[in-house]
């Protein structure tokens, strides 16, 4: 592996999808601009994709060598990715897993750099991070910041899931749903069998015996486990392209006014909206390219609870979230040098 920063070789699995895209896009804003070596699935039938002004071709994964790899980063479904996590981790790369199936694995540290590298800056080894998903990365971005400020007792949130928290096949069967549904044709309804276009979905993904979806029940678990609160989560599926957003309902121990509460996510680098009147409340299509929560509609309610609205552009957020968990482990291995430019605010 190597110790010339200029040769830093950056392996990223799932390269053609939505959320390899992002993490291309800030790969190459770095400082310390990696050579980056694309993997997709066979079935995927994009041959290049872009990383600056470069055009790089994509390998079949059964072709990754990780032990050629300073680091590699997996942008995959959770079965997909499961044996290319495992069997870089068994050659000694660094791995950063955007797919959560270690999640149960409690000696895989969970992640979000924007709110909390200490598994990042540790001393012993860590071969494997993993970093959560579009939900529990808004509402642990808020919530986490706040609950260090006013212990809370109780916290409800309603997550708005974008058409690409399901990758481009979503994205582009959605579009194509509005337009059949609009020329009163049959949609298309292979990702979305129920479809998607002009209704919601109130429930994402398989229902366990207990009513919870099992991506609300991850969702619950990542946030638990970064920032150590109890969080009934509920998903709903929207007709949007990109941007997640949610509602949230939360009882602070002690008392919080509007402005403190401002005050403490403001620091923790949160983007606040104090206007709220539509033209600049971050609703999805407006998060668009932004990596960090931003909220507005902050809001008291009887017994002391806070209600507030959060959004972000949750591919952007990935984006940004697996660069900087590799950049932490490239720092912490001395591949890259600490006094070279960090990936904040890519």
């Amino acid at each position: 592996m190597s110790n010339d920063e200029a040769a830093i070789r950056v392996g990223l699995a799932g390269a053609t999808g939505a959320v390899g895209e992002q993490v291309l896009a800030a790969l190459d804003g770095v400082p310390w601009r990696p050579t980056v070596l694309a993997y997709a699935r066979a079935a995927s039938t994009t041959p290049r994709v872009t990383y600056g002004d470069d055009d790089l071709p994509v390998d079949d994964l059964a072709d990754l060598d990780a032990g050629s790899l300073d680091a590699l980063i997996v942008a995959l479904p959770r079965e997909a990715a499961r044996a290319v996590v495992d069997a870089a981790a068994a050659a000694g790369c660094p791995v950063v897993d955007l797919s959560g199936f270690r999640l149960e694995d409690l000696d895989t540290p969970i992640v979000l750099p924007s709110f909390d590298d200490r598994a990042l800056t540790g001393e012993a080894p860590t071969d494997v991070v993993t970093v959560p998903g579009a939900a529990a990365t808004l509402l642990a971005s808020v919530l986490g910041p706040v609950s260090r400020a006013a212990p809370m007792a109780r916290v409800e949130a309603t997550v708005m899931l974008p058409a690409s928290a399901w990758g481009h096949a979503a994205v582009g069967e959605l579009s194509r749903q509005v337009v059949s549904l609009f020329n009163s044709q049959p949609p298309p309804r292979k990702v979305f069998p129920h479809g998607l276009a002009f209704d919601l979905l109130p429930g994402v993904g398989p229902v366990r015996a207990s009513g919870w979806t099992e991506a609300e029940l991850r969702a619950t678990a990542e946030i638990a486990r970064l920032t150590g609160l109890r969080v009934d989560v509920t998903l709903v599926g929207v007709p949007v392209f990109s941007g997640v957003s949610a509602t949230l309902r939360f009882e602070p121990d002690a008392a919080m006014d509007p402005d403190t509460l401002g005050r403490v996510l403001s620091s923790a680098g949160v983007g606040l909206d104090g206007g709220g009147d539509g033209r600049t409340i971050p609703r999805p299509r407006r998060v668009e390219g932004h990596a960090e929560a931003q909220v507005t509609r902050i809001r008291p309610a009887a017994g002391g609870a806070v209600h507030l609205w959060a959004a972000q552009d949750n591919l952007a957020a990935a984006g940004a979230s697996a660069v900087r968990a590799v950049e932490g482990l490239l720092r912490r291995r001395e591949v890259l040098s600490r006094d070279v430019g960090s990936a904040e605010g890519v």
